[in-house]
């Protein structure tokens, strides 16, 4: 639940324009609000590092139209559904493997 709950904030963090996000809405002031159940240190930590991750798997999707990617041919539904399984940075690692390999630069390509 609580793991759950982390990618939840991650992804919603990372949805919502910094414009938009108006002061009394920010993860710290509804935290003061419910101190009681508000996340701890580790867990802020971990979603914020999620929340990167959720940035890096969006900037794979939009890569130069002049570069060939395969992956981002197929990330848009394929994450989705990767996301149901793995946390945001494991899918990020795959993709970035998948990625690699698929273009031929990877451990194996010489």
């Amino acid at each position: 639940m609580r793991y759950a709950m982390t990618v939840l904030l991650a992804s919603l963090l990372v949805s919502l324009p910094a414009a938009a996000q108006d002061e009394e809405f920010a993860y710290e002031s509804i935290a003061k609000r419910f101190s009681e159940t508000r996340l701890d240190a580790e867990d802020v930590t971990a979603a914020k590092m999620h929340g990167e991750c959720l940035v890096g798997l969006k900037r794979l999707i939009f890569v130069k139209r002049d570069h060939f990617d395969p992956v981002a041919e197929w990330i848009n539904y394929r994450t989705f559904t990767l996301l149901e399984q793995f946390p945001p940075c494991n899918v990020l690692i795959m993709m970035e493997v998948a990625r690699d390999e698929l273009i031929g630069s990877g451990p194996d390509s010489g």
